[in-house]
């Protein structure tokens, strides 16, 4: 390993345990937020858009600019820097990239002009590298994966942390990478400072169902980067749903987003918070306008129940 990155080898000191100590957050208790208020950059991800009507980067960043978003999500490296210009000229930003790791690749487990991003339009922006991880040798969440991954994972974080991003693991279901245990694990043996795990609703609805939603939010939240939401019928039966029920807009679904929000939000969660549109069979502006409605409504709650005496 280079000398420079010699500090990285010790155990991580995630952020989130800083915050939850100065908070006084216990377990199975949402603490009050710091200064109130809903607070974390919202965006949107690039499946709001590709295939919905906005497909050039200029219209793309208009349109999110327009509604109020905070941002976007990056996808394929051949539109990025055109992306990432449009975005940074509008005040906005890249908040995470959709990325891919195949864990049994020997050479170029992952795309290597990531490298000349993150050196170039991308340094010390602060963006997230979500990455989804694959595998044909080893079947999802399987640990005898993490011996190849783990390597990868690391040299990926190394070059992220010489340029000011992060990376944090994507559950995904039916990939490597499924549920967000295995974001867990592989944050503890990575043992980077600027890489941990992601919460992803969706996912975690498929995988698990409704269910002990307190409890998974204290094991993620030392490791927490990224959180993305949806509107998503939720329950026990949400468990191998379609993604249909799983994946709305923010202002459909039985599942109680803003009882998430404050609970993430209270754990000490201060980072981007993703809107996932997969498979939404809408035009880009009335999903993205119907979930930024959903979102200040929250906002509005917050501020409110913020003020209310205690």
């Amino acid at each position: 390993m280079d000398a420079g990155l010699a500090h990285l080898r010790f155990p991580i000191v995630p952020a989130c345990l800083l915050v939850l100590a100065a908070n006084g957050a216990m377990q199975g208790e949402t603490a009050v937020p710091q200064g109130g208020g809903l607070n974390n950059p919202f965006y949107a991800f690039n499946n709001s858009m590709r295939g919905k009507g906005h497909e050039a980067p200029a219209e793309q960043a208009a349109l999110l600019a327009e509604l109020g978003y905070d941002g976007f999500e990056g996808h394929a490296l051949d539109e990025l820097p055109a992306l990432a210009e449009e975005l940074h000229e509008r005040g906005l930003k890249v908040f995470t990239i959709y990325f891919k790791v195949d864990i049994d690749a020997d050479e170029d487990p992952y795309d290597p002009r990531i490298e000349r991003c993150l050196e170039t339009f991308l340094k010390d922006r602060g963006v997230i590298l979500t990455v989804h991880l694959h595998s044909k040798k080893f079947g999802p969440s399987d640990p005898a994966g993490d011996e190849h991954a783990v390597p990868i994972l690391r040299r990926l974080a190394d070059v992220a942390h010489e340029n000011g991003a992060q990376v944090a693991v994507y559950n995904h279901a039916r990939f490597w990478a499924e549920s967000i245990d295995d974001g867990i694990r592989l944050a503890g043996k990575v043992n980077r400072r600027n890489f941990g795990a992601a919460f992803n609703l969706c996912h975690w609805l498929w995988k698990e169902g409704e269910r002990d939603l307190e409890k998974r939010l204290d094991e993620i939240m030392p490791y927490l980067l990224s959180v993305t939401i949806c509107g998503a019928d939720g329950g026990l039966d949400a468990k191998g749903a379609g993604w249909d029920r799983l994946i709305q807009t923010l202002d459909q679904g039985s599942f109680d987003n803003f009882a998430l929000l404050r609970k993430v939000v209270g754990r000490g969660y201060e980072g981007p918070i993703g809107l996932q549109c997969y498979n939404v069979a809408l035009p880009s502006r009335e999903l993205l306008t119907r979930s930024m409605k959903a979102w200040k409504v929250f906002q509005r709650r917050f501020r409110v129940e913020d003020r209310a005496p205690r």
